[in-house]
C-alpha cells in the first residue's frame, strides 16, 4: 500500500484511496520530457545566426561554393526519415563532408532545439 491510500485510509476514505492510488501511478509512468519552449527558440535563434548561412533561412541548402558539396536540404523529407535525432547532432558536433565540426559550441539543450529547428523544415509534418 502506497502513502496515499495509507493518508486516506486514516481519514476513513477508503474507496477513494483504491481509485486514485492507481490513477497517481498513472500519472506518474506517463510522465516524459518534452523539449522547452526556451530550447525551441534557441533553436531558432542558433539556426538563424549560424545555420541559415549555408542552408539557407528556408532550410533548403543553397549552391555550394568552390565546387564544394551543396549544404544539405532540410526540406527533403527522404532525408528526414533516414537520419535519427542523434544522427543530426553527431553530424552538428562531428561534422561530415562540407559541414564544418561545432564540437562543444553548443550546450545538449542547444543541439536539442537545433533539431527541433530541422525538423520543423520536413513538409511531411507541417
Amino acid at each position: 500500500m502506497n502513502w496515499v491510500s495509507c493518508a486516506l485510509m486514516k481519514r476513513g476514505l477508503r474507496a477513494p484511496a483504491l481509485v486514485l492510488a492507481p490513477m497517481l501511478g498513472l500519472l506518474v509512468a506517463c510522465h516524459h520530457e518534452t523539449p522547452s519552449d526556451d530550447a525551441r527558440a534557441d533553436g531558432e535563434k542558433i539556426f538563424g545566426n549560424v545555420c541559415a548561412r549555408c542552408h539557407g533561412a528556408d532550410g533548403k541548402g543553397g549552391i555550394a561554393a568552390g565546387g564544394a558539396t551543396a549544404p544539405r536540404n532540410f526540406c527533403d523529407h527522404a532525408f528526414q526519415t533516414s537520419r535519427s535525432d542523434q544522427d543530426l547532432k553527431t553530424v552538428i558536433r562531428k561534422g561530415k563532408g562540407g559541414m564544418p565540426a561545432f564540437g562543444d559550441l553548443f550546450s545538449d539543450s542547444d543541439l536539442d532545439g537545433l533539431v527541433l529547428k530541422l525538423r520543423a523544415f520536413d513538409p511531411q509534418k507541417q
